[in-house]
């Protein structure tokens, strides 16, 4: 999650990952990440060799009684209450699909005038999906 210069979100990106070893952190943060960002996280151990070699990476042992990961909460839970007011529940076939259309509607949250348009566009973009390879 990318926050502005007052520390609020401005864009999100989910990616389920099989586990939280050094290694699967390292290879998201190479894809998702510019190299020489900075990167706030928790002290969680598994975080640290991956993230100092190719970013600033600040971290805090988590306290529950300040705001450190006040924004982060918030989009997970957002992104809870919407998966779950939407559809009702959460399979594991489809939960990066789930994940992706949250971000998508919040990374444009600000663009409600172009959420049209630029829906209609990724849709021409998109392959087909059989019902088959929806419920299978």
């Amino acid at each position: 999650m990318s926050k502005d210069e007052k520390g609020s979100p401005q864009f999100a990106k989910m990616q389920v990952v099989p586990d939280l070893k050094g290694t699967t952190i390292g290879k998201f943060a190479n894809e998702r990440i510019k190299m020489g960002s900075e990167v706030h996280t928790d002290a969680y151990q598994a975080y640290r060799k991956p993230l100092s070699a190719k970013y600033w990476h600040k971290y805090a042992v988590f306290d529950a009684d300040t705001n450190m990961l006040k924004w982060l909460h918030t989009v997970i839970g957002n992104s809870k209450s919407f998966v779950l007011g939407t559809f009702h529940g959460l399979g594991k076939k489809h939960l990066q699909r789930y994940l992706d259309e949250y971000c998508y509607r919040f990374n444009r949250r600000h663009k409600k005038d172009e959420i049209f348009d630029r829906l209609l566009f990724a849709v021409t973009q998109s392959t087909s999906l059989r019902f088959s390879d929806l419920i299978a």
